[in-house]
């Protein structure tokens, strides 16, 4: 079975489709008036129209191919074959793209938990850094309340009275 010749881009700029289509009947009224109309004032159109003509009148003296019913058999089997093979990439591709899209989704969806757990993790550990500096003063405050200033704290302080023991609590 012979491949149907494709048209190269010097075939199609001798032959537009609408010359084409003018010929086989295949055009509406008013396309073809308006192909009617080019060919009474292009003459480089005329001249294609008459060549395309001309080919299709030696087209008529070629030998018609007879054919049996087994070449028409044949030939759908092989479309059926083809487009069962066409079938089948197209459900292999599809199924490539969903798990893409899958995995795509879940990686999306574990660096946003990730992301998250870090900003909470930040912002919470930030405040608890903050209470463990202050600690110090906090297990004191009972104390500090009786002070009538902060020089007399720092006094104290001077006098290391506000030491550490070895668990690193002040005493």
């Amino acid at each position: 079975m012979n491949a149907e010749p494709k048209p190269t881009q010097e075939t199609q700029d001798d032959f537009p489709a609408d010359l084409v289509a003018y010929l086989d009947g295949e055009l509406d009224a008013e396309q073809t008036r308006a192909v009617e109309e080019r060919l009474s004032q292009d003459l480089d159109f005329r001249r294609q129209l008459r060549e395309l003509q001309r080919t299709w009148d030696l087209l008529d003296h070629l030998p018609t191919a007879n054919v049996d019913d087994s070449f028409t058999r044949t030939t759908l089997a092989m479309v059926a074959v083809s487009a069962a093979d066409d079938a089948e990439r197209v459900a292999a591709r599809q199924g490539r793209r969903k798990r893409w899209f899958w995995w795509t989704g879940m990686g999306a969806a574990a660096a946003a938990f990730a992301a998250g757990y870090v900003a909470v993790w930040e912002l919470v550990g930030r405040e608890n850094r903050r209470l463990l500096r202050d600690l110090p003063v906090i297990q004191r405050l009972d104390q500090y309340r009786y002070a009538d200033n902060i020089e007399f704290l720092r006094l104290l302080e001077r006098e290391g009275l506000f030491t550490e023991d070895e668990t690193g609590h002040a005493m």
